[in-house]
C-alpha cells in the first residue's frame, strides 16, 4: 500500500474533549492546519467506550 504523507502545523494525539478543544482553539486563533491522531474510530476518546448512549457534538435546534 503507497504511503502517503500529511502536512500539518500541529499534530493533536488525541481526540478526545481536551484534544478536540485545543484544536478548537488552535483553528479560532489562526490560520494553522491541524492532524489528529487517535486511536479510536471517531472524536470521543474514552466517551465512546465508557459511555456509548451519550454522543458528543451532536447538531442542537438553537
Amino acid at each position: 500500500m503507497p504511503k502517503s504523507v500529511i502536512e500539518a502545523d500541529y499534530v493533536v494525539i488525541g481526540a478526545g474533549v481536551a484534544g478536540m478543544a485545543f484544536t478548537d482553539t488552535l483553528l479560532h486563533h489562526g490560520a494553522s492546519t491541524v492532524a489528529i491522531i487517535d486511536a479510536g474510530h471517531g472524536p470521543g476518546g474514552h466517551w465512546n467506550h465508557s459511555y456509548p448512549f451519550v454522543r458528543l457534538h451532536l447538531p442542537s435546534r438553537h
